[in-house]
């Protein structure tokens, strides 16, 4: 047996398949607190700063230099409720009560309710509640189309009811969700790279240039006597455009004043910040402009509210 080679690419997700929409779905949503478990906003760009380490580690209480990400986060509109019973197949819709004065722009989407048949007292004795939500990226210049989605209630279903009538009809801010040291999840859809080959996609090493046929095609698919080829074997195919989840990134700022943190000229391929964004340590899936989905963390985690130093744009 010759010697074997090390493993090519990761195997913590399989198929590399391109993701459904992009606006990615969410499977599983937090049961801890109360209110909103999610929100949405837009990227922006990267930049660094300097802060006092808060983590558990050698460096901590020393001054950092980290990477963070900047994501506009437009109000969102609560365009319905929507209420659930638990059936042997899963949870499924039982009712919707949805707002009458929503904005123009989500005709783009979908046509408005005007009257329905449907009122909260015929859905309250439901079993669960969630928020049929809109973007609102009209109000920041980005564009005129919104993003929909479904967001969660956190509570008992009486405690979401009760919540859920409070908000209907009305906009809802990234500061009515979430609070400056707070942790979240995040979910979007990574930058796309299309069809790639075996060394770009998952960085084998290129074949001696005397090779038959070509240097940067794959060497043995495996045994003879396998008879298949396992999903082990590096294949070119589709590379990014998925949607990936990062857990427990923390949310360092959110603010409508840009003076500080915007570079001169504004952001590249974005442009200058326009409304409430918040800055989130470390990087975030896909290019400038992409939805970005918030989710409460499915785990208990602590708020630490984190002193900066200093924004190197």
């Amino acid at each position: 047996m010759g010697k074997k080679g090390p493993k090519r690419g990761s195997r913590a997700y399989w198929h590399r398949s391109r993701a459904s929409s992009m606006t990615p779905r969410i499977r599983a949503w937090s049961t801890i607190g109360k209110g909103m478990q999610g929100f949405a906003g837009y990227k922006v760009g990267m930049a660094h700063i300097v802060m006092n380490e808060y983590k558990d580690n050698p460096l901590k209480g020393q001054e950092v230099a980290k990477a963070v990400t900047f994501v506009l986060t437009p109000p969102m509109y609560v365009y319905s409720i929507v209420a659930y019973n638990l059936t042997p197949y899963g949870w499924k819709i039982v009712g919707e009560v949805p707002a009458t004065n929503a904005p123009k722009e989500l005709l783009r989407l979908r046509t408005v309710a005007k009257k329905t048949e449907k009122t909260i007292e015929s859905i309250q004795n439901a079993e669960a509640f969630r928020l049929l939500t809109f973007t609102l990226p009209h109000k920041t210049g980005i564009k005129k189309t919104p993003e929909v989605m479904e967001i969660a209630l956190g509570g008992t279903a009486a405690e979401s009811l009760e919540y859920a009538k409070s908000v209907l009809g009305k906009d809802v801010s990234m500061k009515d969700v979430y609070k400056e040291g707070e942790a979240t999840d995040v979910v979007a859809v990574t930058k796309g790279h299309g069809w790639q080959g075996v060394v770009k996609r998952f960085g084998v090493a290129l074949n001696t240039h005397k090779s038959t046929g070509a240097r940067r095609h794959g060497g043995a698919l495996g045994g003879e006597t396998q008879a298949k080829v396992m999903f082990t074997v590096p294949r070119a195919g589709q590379m990014g455009f998925h949607r990936r989840t990062e857990r427990n990134k923390r949310i360092l700022v959110i603010t409508e004043d840009a003076t500080e943190y915007q570079p001169k000229g504004g952001f590249p391929h974005f442009g200058n910040l326009k409304g409430t964004f918040a800055m989130i340590e470390g990087s975030l899936p896909g290019p400038s402009k992409r939805l970005i989905r918030f989710r409460k963390p499915l785990q208990v985690q602590s708020t630490q509210k984190v002193e900066l130093k200093a924004v190197v744009l």
